[in-house]
């Protein structure tokens, strides 16, 4: 997986942009270039010239985020910026990921209550569900000097999609492996003994060493956040088992049910 264009999600209602700072340094580090998306929107009915207000807010948010690139820019990084009017912002947010090719989506994400995440679809479970590319969803953290990560995967579904989303899944981790600047760990929850996972392949497809791997008992979900913590984990990687239909509906996916549970950062994986 190649990351030439990220793309990061501005939050106008927020001065404070964890996800664009992280981005930042990530571009600078693998000479990424980085696309600013600003979408807004409000009420100008009765408006005279309702086209020409609409020009103008977006002229002005748009010098909001040129100001937000400008330091970026001065290191060297190169930039853009993209501004949109829609009402449906996360959905607005898919549509620019799609359109500029982008290789990830970054986006700062804050912790909602259960009552929210399930009266309301939230951005964040609009943009794990619908996008192409993966989804950095980035709290309010520092990083660690040197990073602490925890690839959740499950090897004993043999079904083609969880193969290849288990792949994916192992060969960023790899790549962060050999990059040198990561400890990496896996995780693997197993409902039952019957299904319980093989460490020696384990090993084997992630290259790891034996004590960097975690195969327990439990649900997903659970497995994963008491491994997360228990390692003090700044970054989850999990893959979207269920994106769409009913499953979606009636079950969710382990990176919906794990982002309010940590604190650090949860990267999802189509």
């Amino acid at each position: 997986m190649e990351l030439n264009k990220l793309l990061v999600v501005h939050d106008p209602t927020r001065d404070e942009q964890p996800a664009l700072d992280r981005a930042a340094v990530i571009a600078a580090e693998i000479g990424a270039s980085l696309h600013l998306f600003g979408c807004i929107h409000g009420d100008i009915s009765g408006v005279d010239r309702e086209a020409e207000e609409v020009k103008r807010r977006l002229g002005e948010h748009r010098k909001k985020l040129d100001a937000c690139l400008a330091p970026i820019a001065a290191t060297g990084v190169d930039t853009e910026s993209e501004v949109e009017w829609d009402k449906d912002w996360y959905r607005a947010v898919v549509r620019a990921a799609a359109r500029n090719h982008a290789d990830m989506v970054f986006k700062s994400s804050f912790k909602h209550s259960s009552s929210q995440r399930i009266l309301k679809p939230t951005s964040d479970w609009i943009l794990i569900r619908e996008c192409l590319c993966p989804v950095l969803l980035v709290k309010n953290t520092a990083p660690p000097d040197v990073p602490r990560i925890l690839a959740g995967i499950d090897i004993s579904v043999r079904t083609e999609p969880y193969e290849k989303l288990n792949e994916h899944i192992l060969e960023f981790s790899r790549r962060l492996v050999e990059s040198e600047k990561a400890e990496v760990h896996v995780v693997n929850a197993f409902p039952d003994f019957r299904v319980k996972p093989d460490r020696k392949k384990l090993i084997e497809l992630s290259g790891l060493d034996s004590s960097r791997i975690h195969i327990k008992l439990g649900p997903p979900e659970k497995v994963i956040v008491n491994t997360a913590k228990a390692l003090d984990a700044s970054l989850v990687i999990v893959g979207n088992s269920h994106r769409s239909g009913l499953a979606a509906m009636l079950h969710g996916n382990t990176a919906e049910k794990i982002l309010d549970k940590l604190d650090c950062n949860v990267l999802a994986m189509p």
